[in-house]
């Protein structure tokens, strides 16, 4: 009895390292193939890395405005205008009450006198502005909001909406809660395309491995004659979709990078003209694995697909 169990165990072994010596050898056969057929290989994998660079690209460029209103979100500004017929030692009492409020980070006094000034200077219309009988502007407090979140800088607004001498209080990055529905709007266009896209690679892939089986029609007839299984002549199949989406990831990557690095250049000579400090943001490695991950596991999927459609009608008559 011992020994039919030490005999067994052996022949265990042997059959998983055979097995996984075929896949072995199925994945380099598979790989041969597409190196055999170099036309076919460049169609395919170009045409796949164009079509994953599509989404990849709007996917980037939406993470970089996402990344740039999220910037500019941080810097909220309240302004308040006060009542016209309010004097400038009132209005910086009202000021001085506001700067003490727990949600309130720093405050700004802007007198009308000043914003007229400022106008006068920056409007172009110096001359019809002498002409005014009395001063249209308020007196205005930039507030700092203590707090990021935007429930409690809401909440602080209608709080300084309230108070009797402020006649408006206007959230300055009201714009960027529109710009946020946008850039959600545009996520969820991205996954549509996303989706539309990665099912154009299925056919893709699906369509290049039914032409495969094609070709090899007799050399699947003569297989199956002396034994072999489905899952034994699948593999290479398998194998050879894994290695199209495998490739045409990286060429989408590639293709994205490309890009990016082109527009960098006008976008220094961007930062030098305008002193800013935009940088444009590239695919992580986080961001790479998941495009290399999801551009395999197509190439695989589309293949599977086709080989089980195609490859169950090929039977020796």
């Amino acid at each position: 009895m011992a020994t039919n169990t030490r005999r067994h165990k052996p022949a265990v072994t042997n059959a998983i390292s055979a097995y996984f010596l075929h896949h072995l050898q199925s994945l380099v056969f598979s790989l041969g193939k597409i190196y055999q057929a170099p036309a076919t290989t460049i169609m395919t994998v170009a045409v796949i890395g164009i079509t994953l660079s599509l989404p990849g690209g709007f996917y980037l460029f939406l993470k970089n405005i996402d990344a740039m209103a999220g910037d500019l979100r941080s810097s909220s500004q309240i302004s308040l205008y006060l009542d016209l017929d309010l004097d400038e030692k009132r209005a910086r009492a009202v000021a001085k009450d506001i700067r003490s409020m727990r949600q309130v980070e720093t405050t700004r006094f802007i007198s009308r006198d000043h914003s007229l000034e400022e106008f006068r200077q920056n409007s172009g219309f110096g001359k019809s502005i002498d002409t005014l009988s009395s001063n249209p502007l308020p007196h205005t407090i930039v507030v700092e909001p203590g707090a990021a979140d935007t429930f409690e800088i809401r909440n602080l607004v209608k709080k300084l909406q309230s108070i009797p001498q402020v006649a408006i209080a206007k959230l300055d990055t009201e714009w960027l809660e529109r710009l946020y529905t946008i850039i959600e709007i545009a996520k969820r266009s991205v996954i549509i395309i996303t989706i539309l896209f990665a099912s154009a690679v299925l056919l893709i892939i699906g369509n290049t491995i039914r032409l495969d089986i094609q070709n090899r029609y007799q050399e699947i007839i003569v297989t199956k004659l002396i034994g072999a299984t489905d899952a034994f002549i699948r593999r290479p199949f398998l194998y050879g979709g894994l290695w199209y989406g495998l490739l045409g990831g990286l060429l989408s990557w590639l293709i994205v990078e490309i890009g990016y690095l082109a527009i960098s250049g006008p976008l220094a000579r961007l930062n030098l003209l305008y002193q800013s400090e935009l940088t444009l943001i590239t695919f992580s490695l986080h961001d790479f694995i998941i495009l290399i991950t999801s551009s395999t596991l197509l190439g695989l999927t589309g293949s599977w697909i086709a080989v089980a459609r195609h490859l169950n009608q090929i039977e020796p008559s």
